[in-house]
Parts: structure tokens; sequence; C-alpha cells
């Protein structure tokens, strides 16, 4: 009998282990945003500074204070996405932080989820080789193998796209969720665009400026749809 309660004990204290991981294990990516729920960015980050929404199909969009969401969405006639505006200092930079989330239905019920982060320098440009340094999401992008050059139609910007490559259920569920609806891509995984400052020259290195960056799910197939669009090409990754 002690013997039989000997394993019940152990398997109940095994069965209540597993639940606790599960409880306090959570789905990420890399950059540790992605995929994050609004509610979760707002306990790390704290109160949005402002809030933003959109209009389908993007016929107005509205940026607001925190405390005026409600007359906010008051002005829709349906239940509209609401995104986070934050503005942040770090080592003496004024950033400005962008979280776009969509809706994730995937048990359930509706979850607002981070489907992209842009990160924007309002002070002065940053050489591509110190981002890292303010922006510690970055730091997988010194990891990328494939680097795609772009030119930026109508303006005069350069755009890299520093796409990792560990794609997994999570990255697939984001691209396919929020980015592209094509059931061919499956390549999706974690990237970075970064946007250079006007005028900055082809011939990218560390020391070329940048003044906003992109987290975001990206792969090669979906690039090369665009490819001719952009003048696409890889080149190698220009951090040390």
């Amino acid at each position: 009998m002690k013997r039989k309660l000997k394993f019940v004990l152990i398997g109940l204290f095994s069965a209540c282990l597993f639940q606790v991981n599960n409880l306090h294990a959570s789905e990420r990516l890399d950059d540790g945003i992605l995929w994050s729920t609004k509610a979760e960015i707002n306990e790390k980050y704290g109160k949005p500074t402002y809030l933003y929404c959109e209009e389908e199909p993007f016929r107005r969009y509205m940026i607001v204070k925190p405390e005026e969401e409600n007359s906010l969405r008051a002005t829709f006639l349906y239940d509209v996405v609401v995104h986070d505006f934050y503005y942040l200092k770090k080592n003496g930079n004024d950033l400005e932080y962008r979280f776009y989330y969509g809706e994730d239905v995937s048990e359930g019920k509706k979850t607002y989820r981070v489907k992209e982060c842009t990160i924007t320098f309002l002070n002065n440009p940053v050489p591509l080789g110190k981002v890292a340094e303010l922006v510690p999401e970055f730091k997988q992008a010194y990891q990328c193998t494939k680097v795609v050059q772009e030119r930026l139609v109508n303006y005069n910007n350069i755009r890299l796209i520093f796409v990792t490559e560990k794609v997994n259920d999570l990255s697939k569920k984001i691209g396919s969720l929020f980015v592209d609806p094509d059931k061919d891509i499956k390549d999706w995984s974690l990237s970075y665009s970064v946007i250079l400052s006007d005028g900055e020259p082809e011939n990218v290195s560390s020391n070329s400026m940048v003044k906003k960056v992109i987290i975001a799910v990206d792969g090669e197939y979906r690039i090369g749809k665009t490819a001719n669009a952009f003048r696409s090409k890889m080149i190698k990754n220009p951090l040390p």
C-alpha cells in the first residue's frame, strides 16, 4: 500500500510540475517582443504615450492619448485594433516604439498580440554598428547570413532586411496570420528591416546611418515576390 501511495504521489508531483512549467512557458521569438500580448507590453513598458488606430480600408487614422480611448472607440462602427506608441529615452537618445497588434483567435477568444514593432531614432540617426546598444532586440541581426538590400520606391532610402534562419511554428503562425496569406511561404522567420537615412550610399557598412528599425517576420520567398520592384539583392552582413 505504501509502495502504491508513493507512486501516486510521484505521479501527482510530476503532473503538477508539468502544469506549472506550462503556465510559465510563453511562446516568443528571439526578439522577445513579437507575439507578446497587449497586456504584456503595457505591463513591461507602462502606460503608452499615445494610442493609434486605422479604419479599414485605411480611410482614416487617429492618434490620441490613452485617456481618450473610450471616446476614440465610440467614433467607429466596429471593434478596431488599437496600437500603442511609446516615447522612451535610452542612453540619452529619444526613441519612439510603435507596437502594432493583430487579432489572434486561435484559442477561441480574441487576443491582441504584437505582429510588428517599429523603433524610430528621434534625435539623430544611429550608426548601424551601434543600433543594438539602443535596441537590444537587434542583437540577433549579427548572426544573420541572409541580408537583403533594397531601394525604397519613390524615396531616396535604402532598406536592409536581416533575415534569421530560425523558422518555427510560431514564426509561421505570425506570418500567415498577420503578414501574408500566401500559403506557399514556408520560410517565415524573425527579421529586422533597417531603414537608412536619406542619401546614404549603397556601399553599406557598420557606419551607415540608421533612422528606423522594424521588427517583424519575413523570408526570402516573400522578398523574392517583390524583388523587381525594389531591386533587391543579397549582400554580405555588414555587421562585424
